[in-house]
């Protein structure tokens, strides 16, 4: 069967393109074709189906230039993108598309090719990696504070809280959009719904989403890359890191809480070595600035991230926001190194408090930095919960688990 999987960006931009490349992996394994549809971007991923890909404007730079002009180009290319309905059209004329595996789509490739799709008979599966659709800005953060005002379908919060990147003419726009496409009731057109943490699914269950079309699915890894990566490694001891440390490895941004783990670790002992970039990096360096102990390693490619997560002690996730499933967890288990993260989201179904790691206080610096001192002091308790999330990671996302939903819903679609 020819399966089509639709997301944003075909490069790795984050964890959905870390869900994108296992699940792809996932289905030709089971003998389906798979034939992706997204944007053009001298980052992608070399593709023979480029030519269906999508024209997109760069928001960020539409953003930083405020104009009308650039507002009405905003609104038709994020709303509705006719050049994405357009290309959807002549892949689906030049291939016999029987299913559509959807990530995310919103701004570039817009939620308008659902109703493209469902017209052409293409049954329709999304997985979910955010919030977007039942929260205009998609965390449910406004202003680096937890926010659920959107929640019963008040959209309009969005605008007058300057949400989306503090921004009137990005947070309206964001509103607009969430009115129009529940307005037209597009997402009820989607046949399943794949949530990769329960807790993600009972938020669009309180918003009103029918329980019935949705599934905890967890997500998919394949789980002989690490295992590869630690036999190859070990076959070499110059390969390892010959120091002790902690890792953090994600975008640094407010919302996910690294200012809150560079208090926790200013004035202790414990190296912290910070991998990622993002928006937040030279206000994060500048607080951090004088404390030898933290270091700024930015953008680092996969195998060097498994190699520092392979060296550390353990890892820490201090979002302020309600995480899905972050893959930086997941890889961490498989390494069995236990995590820190803050008690939020979907986090706590992976880090189970006292067995694979430690939960704490979503902000509260003074709380992590107890329980990150306890951690870097009984090593032979980190060994114990290292052993303990290796076994839960693998539970949680190996092939035959997460197969078993898609083969359950491509066999009601027959």
């Amino acid at each position: 069967m020819k399966i089509l999987l639709v997301n944003w960006s075909w490069y790795p931009s984050g964890g959905d393109w870390t869900y994108i490349e296992n699940v792809q992996k996932l289905y030709e394994s089971k003998g389906h074709e798979i034939i992706p549809f997204s944007t053009h971007n001298t980052k992608n991923v070399n593709s023979a189906y480029s030519r269906y890909f999508v024209d997109t404007y760069d928001f960020k730079e539409l953003n930083k230039h405020k104009s009308i002009s650039n507002g009405i180009k905003a609104l038709r290319t994020s709303v509705i993108s006719k050049d994405a309905l357009y290309k959807l059209d002549l892949l689906l004329n030049d291939h016999d598309i029987k299913v559509a595996h959807l990530n995310n789509i919103h701004h570039y490739l817009t939620p308008a090719i659902i109703e493209r799709l469902y017209n052409r008979g293409v049954k329709i599966i999304w997985t979910l990696h955010d919030f977007k659709i039942i929260c205009p800005e998609n965390s449910f953060i406004s202003n680096g504070d937890v926010c659920e005002k959107c929640i019963t379908g008040d959209f309009y919060h969005c605008a007058v809280n300057l949400c989306k990147k503090k921004s009137f003419l990005a947070s309206a726009l964001a509103s607009f959009e969430a009115y129009y496409y529940h307005k037209k009731k597009i997402y009820d057109l989607v046949d399943y719904f794949l949530c990769p943490s329960q807790f993600l699914l009972n938020k669009f269950v309180q918003f009103g989403f029918k329980k019935s079309k949705m599934l905890v699915t967890n997500s998919c890894y394949d789980i002989s890359l690490v295992d590869n990566f630690i036999a190859s490694r070990q076959l070499n001891s110059d390969d390892y890191i010959h120091e002790k440390y902690v890792l953090y490895v994600g975008r640094l941004e407010e919302i996910k809480g690294v200012h809150i783990l560079i208090e926790a670790v200013k004035d202790t002992n414990i190296t912290l070595k910070i991998v990622g970039t993002g928006k937040e990096a030279n206000l994060l360096k500048k607080t951090a600035s004088g404390h030898s102990n933290i270091e700024f390693l930015g953008f680092k490619q996969k195998e060097e991230v498994f190699k520092l997560t392979m060296g550390a002690l353990y890892v820490v996730c201090p979002s302020i926001c309600y995480e899905n499933l972050p893959f930086s967890i997941i890889e961490s288990f498989l390494f069995s190194k236990p995590v820190i993260a803050s008690d939020i989201g979907g986090i706590s179904e992976l880090v189970v408090d006292g067995k694979t790691g430690l939960l704490f206080e979503p902000a509260n610096s003074a709380h992590l930095s107890e329980k990150m001192n306890y951690l870097w002091n009984n090593e032979n308790i980190v060994y114990e919960f290292g052993k303990s999330a290796r076994i839960h990671a693998e539970s949680m996302v190996n092939y035959v688990h997460h197969w078993n939903h898609l083969n359950f819903i491509l066999q009601n679609f027959s």
